[in-house]
């Protein structure tokens, strides 16, 4: 993963960066994959399923909607998802413009499995009787995730205590806001 995350998909080469530092023989790399390609696409599927996981975690059981707990306690996950898993939030960043369609796609459905487990979340903790549009919403707070990540990846490992605990509650403010203007 290091090696995509370094030099993205174009720049990697597969023996030198890939296979000889972990002294894999590229016969036994071409049985499980026809190619890099095949290989990165695995790597953001497992990504995929990741982020599926993770949002499909069990939100308060009063559903009677989403405090500013709550909405902290996503963002500090979602930007301790780069101090566990740097290398995976560097190549979906890289990656997201790819020229590979294969690759350009498996990054948009990343993107929409985050999307579409923040709308579910939000559709859960939905108040009786309350209209919340969770879609503008989602897509709010993946425009957002996006620029952060950028944000908090290029931050230095040493300052990122700090500047996680900034991010967070910035983010936590304008979540709640964006909230509070798509809810009737």
């Amino acid at each position: 993963m290091k090696a995509f995350a370094e030099k993205g998909h174009d720049g990697v080469n597969l023996a030198k960066d890939i296979l000889d530092p972990v002294g894999i023989s590229v016969g036994s790399f071409y049985h499980q994959f026809d190619n890099k390609t095949d290989l990165l696409l695995a790597i953001i599927d497992l990504a995929t399923a990741f982020a599926e996981a993770r949002f499909t975690e069990a939100l308060p059981e009063d559903h009677s909607g989403m405090s500013s707990g709550d909405v902290r306690a996503l963002w500090d996950g979602y930007l301790s998802l780069v101090d566990r898993r740097e290398d995976v939030v560097t190549i979906q960043l890289r990656e997201t413009h790819s020229p590979h369609p294969e690759i350009a796609g498996a990054i948009k459905r990343l993107a929409d499995a985050r999307r579409e487990g923040l709308a579910a979340r939000y559709r859960s903790v939905a108040r009786a009787g309350v209209s919340v549009d969770t879609d503008a919403i989602s897509d709010m707070v993946e425009l957002l995730a996006v620029g952060a990540l950028n944000d908090y990846v290029s931050t230095p490992v040493a300052e990122r205590p700090d500047r996680k605990a900034e991010m967070t509650e910035r983010l936590t403010t304008m979540t709640l806001a964006a909230i509070a203007a798509f809810t009737d």
